[in-house]
């Protein structure tokens, strides 16, 4: 237990709470993403990973002794298992003094390699890995790249669900740094004239782009484009169509769009 050092990695999109295995066996970490459950995640680089378990068990000195199961790998590929179920519940017990099990089979194997991880001396990096999950955006790059707001008949400003949508996209706008533009496009459905829906179309990006700048977005990225009737994304046959083409989309684009948020390891890659 002398070796135990548990370390929080922080990041704008993303914090882990980190146990090294032993002999470089690879690692055991919380992962925490903007506006996404709380996973665990175990990565062995050197040893294909088939199936995984996660238990969580009682510390050797206390009584009566517990060991339960909290998930099975939802996902396996390239060393990483994904843990996503129980694992709120796990952390708060294991900042509480529970110890983690995590075992791992490969397709070869008869028998599963097994490590235990105590939680001595966890708790300063369990404090800063709160404090960065805390200051996490609302949403992640994939949320936030294309936001579509659908607008009932005749709505010209901003619901207040809108507004909350808004919010969660100005922390992400404020996170990610290298964001150079947001497009703001306003769509109608096709009833009523070309120039009354290219006008509606108009007040509506208008309006979120106004709420964006209100809510702290920079005015110099917003671009607001008014497009009427013109591209339908369904039917306009139907009040169904109607409904999804009356719309304001907001698309965030960065200066190198090949690049997603920084990441820390490859988690996201296999989501």
């Amino acid at each position: 237990m002398d070796l135990v050092n548990w370390q929080s990695k922080d990041g704008e999109f993303e914090c882990q709470l980190e146990h090294q295995l032993p002999n470089n066996m690879g690692k055991f970490y919380f992962h925490a993403e903007p506006n996404n459950p709380l996973s665990a995640v175990l990565y062995l680089p050197n040893k294909p990973i088939q199936q995984a378990e996660l238990f969580q068990l009682t510390a050797p000195w206390q009584t009566p002794a517990q060991h339960s199961m909290v998930d099975r790998a939802a996902k396996t590929t390239k060393g990483y298992a994904i843990f996503d179920v129980g694992i709120e519940s796990l952390l708060g017990a294991v900042s509480k003094g529970a110890w983690v099990r995590v075992s791992a089979m490969s397709g070869a194997q008869t028998h599963s390699d097994a490590y235990v991880l105590p939680s001595t001396r966890i708790e300063s990096a369990f404090i800063r890995f709160n404090a960065c999950r805390i200051a996490l955006p609302e949403m992640s790059y994939q949320q936030a790249r294309d936001v579509v707001l659908n607008f009932e008949f005749g709505q010209r400003v901003v619901s207040s669900e809108q507004r909350r949508t808004l919010e969660s996209l100005v922390s992400y706008l404020t996170a990610d740094q290298s964001v150079s533009k947001v497009l703001v496009d306003g769509h109608t459905d096709n009833v009523g004239s070309t120039t009354s829906n290219l006008q509606m179309s108009r007040v509506r990006a208008d309006d979120v782009a106004s709420t964006l700048m209100e809510l702290g977005a920079p005015k110099s990225l917003i671009e607001v484009r008014a497009h009427g009737a013109r591209y339908p994304v369904s039917t306009n046959d139907t009040e169904f169509g109607q409904a999804k083409n009356r719309r304001v989309t907001v698309r965030v684009v960065r200066h190198d769009s090949s690049q997603s948020a920084s990441s820390m390891d490859q988690k996201t890659e296999v989501q």
